[in-house]
């Protein structure tokens, strides 16, 4: 029976060879009958930060506390490498989609100004010009 790795060591792996990018691409094949046609795109995840900070510790018994980290600098080399690599790969449109909507209050207005400004920032440099930025909660993004 397979294993599954531990969380941590995944990790700990991840941050030490800085694979900070999971790129997966999802198209459609042709012949194959699916709900949409002709998918074309490719999600790119910030790998090491927010839900994969491996900040947690359990408080009491029975009780975790994870704490999740956003920084500005990985919040713009993600996005730099998501242009990259629309210009690279001839896509026109990169969608930073974002939580920041389901986050509380005192939260939520820090995380989209600092996912957003990453965004934007990368989006304005000239070698991008030719591609559209757009900035999407995760509710509302779909096939």
């Amino acid at each position: 029976m397979a294993r599954n790795p531990d969380p941590l060591l995944v990790l700990q792996i991840r941050k030490e060879l800085d694979l900070f990018a999971n790129v997966a691409l999802c198209k459609s094949l042709p012949g194959y009958p699916t709900r949409h046609k002709d998918v074309d795109i490719v999600i790119i995840r910030e790998n090491t930060e927010g839900e994969y900070s491996g900040l947690e510790h359990e408080v009491y018994p029975g009780v975790v506390e994870s704490m999740k980290v956003i920084t500005q600098t990985c919040s713009e080399r993600i996005a730099k490498f998501a242009f990259d690599f629309a210009v690279m790969n001839g896509r026109k449109k990169v969608t930073a989609v974002h939580k920041a909507n389901i986050m509380y209050a005192q939260n939520r207005h820090s995380l989209f100004l600092l996912f957003n400004h990453g965004t934007q920032e990368i989006g304005r440099r000239s070698l991008y010009q030719g591609v559209r930025k757009d900035v999407q909660a995760l509710q509302q993004c779909r096939l």
